[in-house]
């Protein structure tokens, strides 16, 4: 039996009736709007984001592997050998196709995505004048990123022969893909397109579009347009729909019903959901009042 011919355990569709995806990109572009009022608040936007991206290639690769570490959970119903019937490296493959591209650019000369971020991040920060000093201010992390941050490992990992937990971290991850790509769309549109010929936007063409790094020159914006732009898709949505697979796959490959593997993964997406939602909340509450004392 195909994929295919499954019905989907989740779908685009399945996921906009059940949740208020409107107010979830209103909280984005909330924070945007004040972030790009001032340099110093869109590099604060930007540090924070870029921070909480920064796990993504390492969290989808532990995903990955604690799933390939469990392939006889799943397991072909039509294959009598045990040895032959084992199928969790086909789940775990459709999860880790997001990390190869995390980690290896190919439209950039093969950097991770941590870089780009970089280039992005020290881009603002020079349109902002920071110094050195203040870019390090930025960085020190309050507690409630650090309890973000925690929150998204543990719900990130899975645990390896543990069907509820790893089928909880899928739904985990489908969210954090289809998220991620309304949040670039967001952040090309307020910046780049809301405020053409303003703010980083006229910055970007005075610098010619190019900022230098320790690992060579690249484009400032290519880190949020190669994830998701306004007008059009990047690789998040393609990420997106191969989470979707794997679960499908796992319900191809699991004696439990159709339903039991879709509330597991709908548990794990509403958490991220939760988190998503207070880290834009956060920091559009920092946006404002650094507003405040840069009036």
């Amino acid at each position: 039996m195909s994929i295919s011919c499954i019905h989907p355990v989740l779908s685009s569709n399945q996921i906009d009736n059940l949740f208020d995806v409107y107010q979830i990109d209103k909280s984005v572009e909330i924070a945007l709007k004040l972030a790009v009022q001032h340099p110093k608040c869109l590099y604060l936007f930007m540090q924070r984001y870029t921070h909480f991206n920064g796990y993504a290639g390492s969290l989808v690769a532990l995903l990955a592997s604690s799933i390939g570490l469990s392939r006889h959970l799943f397991n072909s119903f039509s294959t009598p050998v045990v040895d032959e019937a084992d199928r969790g490296l086909e789940i775990a493959a459709k999860v880790f196709a997001a990390t190869i591209d995390e980690h290896s650019d190919k439209g950039a000369r093969f950097v991770p995505h941590r870089t780009l971020a970089q280039a992005t991040l020290k881009s603002i920060g020079d349109y902002a004048g920071l110094t050195v000093n203040e870019r390090n201010t930025f960085s020190i992390l309050p507690d409630w990123m650090r309890e973000i941050l925690d929150k998204t490992i543990q719900g990130y990992k899975g645990e390896p022969n543990n069907v509820i937990e790893l089928i909880r971290a899928m739904g985990f991850h489908a969210a954090s893909e289809m998220l991620a790509n309304r949040e670039y769309s967001i952040i090309d549109r307020v910046v780049r397109y809301d405020n053409r010929n303003r703010g980083f936007d006229t910055y970007l063409c005075q610098i010619n579009g190019k900022v230098e790094v320790d690992q060579g020159q690249f484009s400032p914006w290519y880190w949020i347009v190669i994830h998701g732009k306004h007008q059009g898709v990047g690789v998040e949505d393609e990420h997106f729909q191969l989470a979707l697979e794997a679960l499908d796959l796992v319900a191809k490959y699991r004696p439990e019903s159709h339903q039991q593997i879709q509330q597991w993964a709908l548990q794990g997406f509403s958490e991220f959901v939760v988190i998503q939602q207070k880290l834009f909340q956060i920091i559009s509450q920092e946006c404002s009042d650094l507003l405040k004392v840069t009036a």
